[in-house]
C-alpha cells in the first residue's frame, strides 16, 4: 500500500518564545518527534480539526536540519484511509514538546546573540536546571543557559516552555540555575492556522492546525504531498544578565504545504 511521502510535518510546529532582542541563526541539528497527523475539512476555531481524518499515527523523529527544502524526509500515514471526493484543507499534527539541536561551528553560520557573542549548544545536566532541580522535573519550566564561546557545539534537548505570564525561569547561569528572570510565553505562529495555546507542564506535546496551499479532493490517485521549509533562522540567542552566558530558544521554520 503506498504511503504518503510527507517531509514528517516535522516541520509544523511554533515554538514561539519571545524576546525583544533575540538574534536569529542557523541549526545545524533540528530534530523533533511527530506522533500523530490529521487531514481536516475546516478549521473552525482553536486547533479543531474539523471533520478529521488520521493519516498517521506513531512517534518517529526526524533531523529536518539534514534535509533540503521539498526533499521527502521521511513516509508517515496512508491514503486509503482518506473518503473518495472529500475535500481536505488544512492539516492537524501532534509533536512532542521535546526537540533535539545544535548550534553550527562552521565560519558565517554561529548562532550570534544580541551583543554580537557566539552562542553553543552543550549536553544537558541536571545542575543546569538550579539547586535541587533536574531537567525531567524543569524541562518546560526553567530555560537553561549556555557558556558563551564553547569550544564545540553538542546536540542538546530544547523544549516548549509553558504558556503564561512570568510562567518560566531564564536561568543565567550555566552552572547552577542560581540566577533566573521571569519570562512570559506566548502562542502565536508566522505559518500555522493555529496552535495549543494553553501549555502547562502535564502536556508532554502540542498541537498545530496549517492550511494547505489550495484544497486537495480525494480521487483514486495517490496524492503528492510536498512541503517546503527553512531552518536558517531556526534558532534564537540573547545574552543573559550574567556576563558569558545566552539563553537559546527554538523558533518557527519557514513552511508551507501542497496536497494535489
Amino acid at each position: 500500500m503506498k504511503k504518503f511521502n510527507i517531509l514528517l510535518v516535522a516541520i509544523l510546529f511554533c515554538l514561539i518564545s519571545k524576546s525583544s532582542f533575540a538574534a536569529l541563526g542557523f541549526a545545524k541539528v533540528y530534530k523533533v518527534t511527530m506522533s500523530e497527523v490529521r487531514l481536516c475539512t475546516g478549521n473552525s476555531s482553536g486547533t479543531t480539526c474539523d471533520g478529521a481524518v488520521t493519516i498517521g499515527i506513531g512517534d518517529k523523529e526526524v533531523d529536518i536540519a539534514s534535509v533540503d527544502a521539498g526533499q521527502v524526509a521521511g513516509d508517515y500515514g496512508d491514503p486509503a484511509l482518506l473518503p473518495l471526493g472529500e475535500t481536505y484543507t488544512h492539516m492537524w499534527v501532534k509533536i512532542s514538546r521535546k526537540f533535539v539541536v545544535k548550534t553550527s561551528d562552521v565560519s558565517g553560520e554561529e548562532l550570534k546573540t544580541d551583543a554580537g557573542d557566539t552562542c553553543k549548544t552543550t549536553a544537558n545536566l541536571s545542575a543546569h536546571y538550579g539547586l535541587g532541580g533536574s531537567e525531567s522535573a524543569r524541562k518546560y519550566t526553567h530555560k537553561r543557559a549556555f557558556a558563551e564561546a564553547t569550544a564545540s557545539s553538542v546536540e542538546a534537548n530544547m523544549y516548549l516552555m509553558n504558556h503564561g505570564t512570568n510562567n518560566v525561569k531564564a536561568c543565567r547561569t550555566n552552572t547552577s540555575c542560581a540566577a533566573t528572570a521571569n519570562n512570559t510565553m506566548g502562542s502565536t505562529c508566522t505559518y500555522c492556522a493555529a496552535q495549543k495555546s494553553d501549555l502547562d507542564s502535564s502536556d508532554t506535546h502540542t498541537e498545530l492546525i496549517y492550511a494547505l496551499t489550495s484544497p486537495y479532493t480525494v480521487t483514486m490517485i495517490p496524492p503528492k504531498i510536498t512541503m517546503s521549509f527553512g531552518t536558517a533562522e531556526a534558532l534564537n540567542a540573547h545574552d543573559t544578565a550574567d556576563a558569558g552566558f545566552c539563553n537559546i530558544y527554538v523558533e518557527e521554520p519557514v513552511f508551507t504545504a501542497t496536497i494535489e
